[in-house]
């Protein structure tokens, strides 16, 4: 078992609980079986680029931030956010986004 893997798992574990999702929301929302992401989390299985991709997106963080702890930016986690929906939904939210910020400004 590599440290890193971990790290890693421990911090998917914990974003996926500060987001409330159970283990069973965020394998369905990131296309993966309930038992690889608890082998993930555990650090008994690592995964690939494209996984961890998925699981970032699913969670609203950056891959940088699951790899290596790096905290990331207000901007980078609306970015993610943004990142994690279709495009329908995106340009949606991003309408949204600028109708509130207008508002916000207008006071």
């Amino acid at each position: 078992m590599d440290e890193n893997s971990e790290f890693v798992g421990q911090r998917i574990t914990d974003t996926r609980k500060r987001r409330g999702y159970s283990r069973e929301r965020l394998a369905e929302k990131a296309d993966i079986s309930v038992q690889f992401l608890a082998d993930i989390e555990k650090g008994r299985k690592s995964m690939t680029v494209n996984t961890l991709r998925r699981i970032a997106a699913a969670l609203s963080v950056t891959t940088d931030y699951i790899v290596n702890g790096t905290e990331t930016s207000e901007t980078d986690r609306v970015t993610a956010m943004l990142a994690s929906l279709n495009a329908y939904h995106r340009t949606q939210a991003e309408k949204l986004l600028a109708v509130f910020v207008e508002t916000i400004n207008q006071k």
